[in-house]
C-alpha cells in the first residue's frame, strides 16, 4: 500500500483534490478552514492501493496554532511515502512557502498546482520551468474539473525520493545558526537542516525533543539574533522565504494580456465599504425573504401531499391491530413522520441550499473583509463571520471551525456567541415555523433582533472581561465563481442526513412513550415537577416542559415534539393554533433560540475548550433563556 499526505493552506482546495481522488465526501466550502480534523480513505489506482490522508489546511509548519500543530506532530510521526503539497495556482506564493518547509524537512513532496482552470484565466503557468527551477514533481490540476487527477495519482505510483537540489539561502547569521545546529537536529526521518530551521523557529513538536541544555542554546541563538537585528528570527525566516517564493512566481507566472472580468470587478464592489455594505445588505434580505416565502409554501405543499396520500392509513391500522393503544401508538407515529417532514425539507434543509450557494459562490469571504473592523468591537477579527454563518446551519461544525481563529480567548468569545445567540438551523425552524406562523413575522422578527443584540452584548462584555487585543485578520480571497449544483446538493444532504437517520427514529420513540404515558396517565408525573418553569415563569402550558427536555438531545426535536403535543392535545392535525396563544409561541421561540445547548454542541464545547467553560457556557445560556422568556411573557401580560 503507498500512503499519501495532502497538506497545504486553508482555501487551497485539498479537500475538493481528496474527494476528487478517492471519491470519499468531505465537506467542500469556497471559503478557509473547512477541514479540521483528520479525513482518510482509499483508492485503488493501476492495480495499487494507495490510502490518501487529508490533515487540517494550515498556512505554515513553524507556528503554534492548533491546525500547525496538529499536522507537524502528523508529518512527524509518520511522513508516510509521499506528501502531496496542494497549492492554489491563482495564489502560489502562500503555498510556495509551505512547500519549501516540506522540502526542507526532505519530505518525499509532490507540488499539486491546484485551481489550474482558474489560474489560466488570469496567468500563463510555466510548469516545466517551476520543476526544474524546485527539482521535485508538480503537477497541474483542477479539483472541480477533475484535470490532471489521473496524472497526479500515477506521478504518486511511480514516485522515488530523491534529494532535491533546491534550498531556500537565509541571512548569513542564520545559515550559520543553522550549521551550528546540524549536529542537535538529528530527527530520524527527517532532514537535519530542515529540523535546524524549525529549532530556530521554536517549532514545539520539535524543540520538545531536545535537552535542557540543547533548548538553552536554541534560545540564546533566538536571542541573539534578535538583539542584533531588531526582530525575532522567525519573521526574519518567513521573509526570506516568501522573497524566495515571490522570485519563483515571477519566473513561472506571467499575467495575461485581458481585461478584467465582470467576476473580478464584482469581487472588487463586494469588498469596498461603499458598495459592500449595500451588497451585503441585500444579499441577507434577499436570503430571508427568500426563507421565509420558499419555506411557508414548502410546508403548505409538503403537508398537503402528505395528508391526500397518506390521510388516516395509519391511524386506522394501528386501530385495528391493536385497538384503542394501537391507534395512540400510530397516531403518535403519524404526527411524528408528518413533523418531520415539514420541518426538515422547508426549514432545515431549505437553509443548507441557501448556504451551501453562499459557500461556493466565494461571496462569505468578501463579507468576512468588510465586517473585520465590526467584529473587532467585539474582540474578533473578521473571519469570525464564517463560523457563525456556518452556526446558522449547525452549532457543532461551527464550533469546530473556530479553530480558524488564532487564540483560545477568541474561539471561546466567538463560541459563545454561536451557542447563545446564533440560531441553528432546528432553531431557525423553531422562530420561522413555530414562531413566525402562530405569532407572526413581526415576532420572528423581534427575536432576530434580540439575537443580533446579544451578539454585540455577549462580544463586548467577554471583551472586556478577557482582556487581550485581537489578532490580525489574514485570508486569501478565492475567484466568485458559479456555485456547482452538484456540490450544493452533495452538502445539503450530507448536512441534514442526520436528521432522517437520528431525529426521526427518536421522535417516533418519543411520540410513542408520550402515548402510552398518557394512555395509563402518567403524564402528569414528568410535567408536574416542571410546571413553576413553563407556566409561572414562562406562562407556557405545563405539557411543554417535554418539548423543551427533548430540546437538549437535539434541537429540532424540540419543534418536532411540540408538533406532536398539539396533536395529542387537539382533534386537528397539528392543533398548533389552539395549542398555544400568539404571545405564548413568542416566548416559546425567545427560550428555544437561547436555551440550553443539545448534547452534540456541549460534547464538542467539552473537547475543545475543558468542561468548566463547557459548564458556564451551557448554565449561562439556560439562564439567560430563562430570564428572556420571563421578560417577555412579563412584559406581553401587561400589554
Amino acid at each position: 500500500m503507498i500512503r499519501v499526505t495532502l497538506i497545504g493552506q486553508p482555501n487551497a482546495g485539498k479537500s475538493s483534490l481528496f474527494t476528487r481522488m478517492t471519491g470519499v465526501g468531505v465537506i467542500i466550502s469556497n471559503y478557509a478552514g473547512t477541514t479540521v480534523e483528520f479525513e482518510e480513505a482509499t483508492v485503488v489506482r493501476k492495480g495499487n492501493e494507495i490510502h490518501v490522508h487529508d490533515l487540517p489546511g494550515t498556512h505554515s509548519l513553524s507556528g503554534n496554532s492548533d491546525e500547525e500543530r496538529l499536522v507537524m506532530n502528523a508529518l512527524t510521526d509518520d511522513t508516510g511515502d509521499v506528501v502531496i503539497v496542494v497549492a492554489d495556482a491563482s495564489n502560489l506564493e502562500g503555498s510556495m512557502v509551505l512547500c519549501f518547509e516540506a522540502m526542507e524537512l526532505g519530505l518525499p513532496v509532490i507540488l499539486a498546482l491546484n485551481k489550474m482552470d482558474i489560474a489560466s484565466k488570469r496567468f500563463d503557468t510555466d510548469v516545466k520551468k517551476m520543476r526544474e527551477i524546485l527539482d521535485i514533481p508538480v503537477i497541474p490540476v483542477s479539483a472541480r474539473s477533475a484535470l490532471g487527477i489521473d496524472d497526479l495519482l500515477d506521478e504518486v505510483i511511480l514516485y522515488e525520493k530523491k534529494e532535491t537540489n533546491f534550498k531556500v539561502r537565509y541571512d548569513s547569521h542564520i545559515e550559520k545558526y543553522i550549521n551550528d545546529l546540524l549536529f542537535t537536529s538529528k530527527i530520524k526521518g527527517f532532514d537535519p537542516r530542515g529540523v535546524a530551521v524549525k529549532l530556530l523557529e521554536k517549532d514545539t513538536s520539535i524543540l520538545s525533543r531536545l535537552s535542557d541544555a540543547e533548548k538553552n542554546n536554541v534560545n540564546r541563538m533566538a536571542s541573539e539574533f534578535e538583539r542584533t537585528h531588531g526582530e525575532s528570527i522567525n519573521v526574519h525566516i518567513a521573509r526570506d522565504r516568501y522573497g524566495q517564493a515571490g522570485v519563483i512566481k515571477d519566473a513561472v507566472q506571467k499575467k495575461t494580456a485581458r481585461e478584467r472580468t465582470f467576476s473580478e470587478k464584482l469581487s472588487d464592489a463586494a469588498t469596498a465599504p461603499s458598495t459592500g455594505i449595500p451588497l451585503l445588505m441585500f444579499v441577507l434580505f434577499v436570503t430571508f425573504i427568500s426563507f421565509i416565502l420558499i419555506s411557508s409554501f414548502l410546508e403548505d405543499l409538503i403537508n398537503s401531499v402528505y395528508t391526500s396520500v397518506a390521510g388516516d392509513s395509519l391511524k386506522e391500522f394501528g386501530e385495528k391491530t391493536g385497538g384503542e393503544l394501537g391507534l395512540a401508538v400510530m397516531g403518535g407515529v403519524d404526527v411524528s413522520i408528518r413533523a418531520i417532514l415539514t420541518l426538515v425539507i422547508p426549514f432545515i434543509m431549505l437553509f443548507y441550499v441557501i448556504l451551501g450557494i453562499l459557500e461556493d459562490s466565494g461571496y462569505l469571504p468578501r463579507a468576512v473583509v468588510l465586517l473585520d473592523r465590526t467584529m473587532h468591537r467585539l474582540g474578533l477579527h473578521g473571519g469570525a463571520f464564517i463560523p457563525m454563518m456556518v452556526g446558522i446551519g449547525c452549532s457543532v461544525p461551527a464550533i469546530l471551525a473556530t479553530r480558524v481563529v488564532a487564540s483560545k480567548r477568541e474561539r471561546l468569545i466567538l463560541s459563545t456567541i454561536i451557542v447563545m445567540a446564533i440560531p441553528c438551523s432546528a432553531q431557525l425552524a423553531i422562530i420561522m415555523g413555530a414562531t413566525g406562523k402562530y405569532a407572526g413575522i413581526l415576532a420572528a422578527f423581534v427575536i432576530f433582533l434580540m439575537l443580533s443584540a446579544m451578539i454585540f452584548i455577549i462580544g463586548i462584555l467577554m471583551n472586556r472581561w478577557m482582556k487581550y487585543e485581537p489578532t490580525n485578520l489574514a485570508m486569501e480571497m478565492p475567484d466568485l465563481v458559479m456555485p456547482s449544483a452538484r456540490n450544493v446538493a452533495f452538502k445539503t444532504w450530507d448536512r441534514c442526513k442526520d436528521f432522517f437517520i437520528i431525529a426521526f427514529p427518536l421522535l417516533i420513540i418519543g411520540s410513542i412513550i408520550l402515548e402510552v404515558l398518557l394512555h395509563f396517565g402518567a403524564l402528569d408525573a414528568v410535567v408536574e415537577p416542571f410546571s413553576f418553569i413553563t407556566v409561572t415563569m414562562l406562562g407556557l402550558p405545563p405539557i411543554v416542559i417535554i418539548a423543551f427536555i427533548v430540546g437538549i438531545v437535539r434541537k429540532e426535536m424540540a419543534l418536532g415534539m411540540l408538533f406532536i403535543l398539539a396533536g395529542l392535545n387537539s382533534t386537528d392535525t397539528f392543533g398548533m393554533a389552539g395549542f398555544m396563544s400568539p404571545d405564548q409561541f413568542l416566548v416559546f421561540g425567545v427560550v428555544m433560540s437561547i436555551y440550553f445547548p443539545c448534547l452534540a454542541v456541549f460534547a464538542v464545547l467539552w473537547k475543545e475548550f475543558g468542561i468548566r467553560n463547557t459548564a458556564m457556557i451551557a448554565l449561562t445560556s439556560l439562564a439567560v433563556a430563562l430570564l428572556a422568556g420571563t421578560a417577555f411573557n412579563a412584559i406581553l401580560s401587561i400589554i
